[in-house]
C-alpha cells in the first residue's frame, strides 16, 4: 500500500492538529497522469482502508487505493520547487507523447 515519509507524517500531523483523526487520499486518472487530492476528515467512511503511521492516520477509498499500491508520499519545503507534498508512484502512467498523445476524441467527449 501506501508508504509515508517521516517528514509526510510530521507534516500531517501538524496539520490535524489533535481536531481531525486523519487525511483522505484520494486518486483519479486523467489525461495528463494522476491528480491527487487530500482533505482532512473526522472519520473514515465504511469502505475505506485506514492506514496508521505512528498517530497519524490515512482514509483511502477502495478505487484509490489501487493506484497508490506502492506509492511513496513526501512533503518537500523547497523554495526552487515550490513547497508540498509529493508522490512517487511506480502506477503512474507514463507523460503524453510531444507527438499530442493524452486524451483523443475516443476516449473524452469532445466538443
Amino acid at each position: 500500500m501506501l508508504n509515508l515519509t517521516p517528514k509526510a507524517v510530521e507534516i500531517i500531523r501538524e496539520v490535524c492538529n489533535g481536531e481531525y483523526k486523519g487525511l483522505r487520499i484520494m486518486v483519479s486518472k486523467g489525461c495528463s497522469g494522476f491528480s491527487y487530492n487530500m482533505g482532512l476528515e473526522e472519520d473514515a467512511a465504511d469502505d475505506d482502508q485506514v492506514l496508521d503511521f505512528a498517530d497519524v492516520k490515512v482514509f483511502v477509498d477502495p478505487a484509490s487505493a489501487l493506484w497508490l499500491t506502492g506509492a511513496t508520499m513526501d512533503y518537500i519545503d523547497n523554495s526552487s520547487m515550490g513547497t508540498g507534498f509529493v508522490f512517487d508512484n511506480p502506477n503512474a502512467p507514463p507523460p503524453p507523447s510531444a507527438g499530442g498523445g493524452g486524451c483523443s476524441c475516443a476516449s473524452k467527449t469532445c466538443g
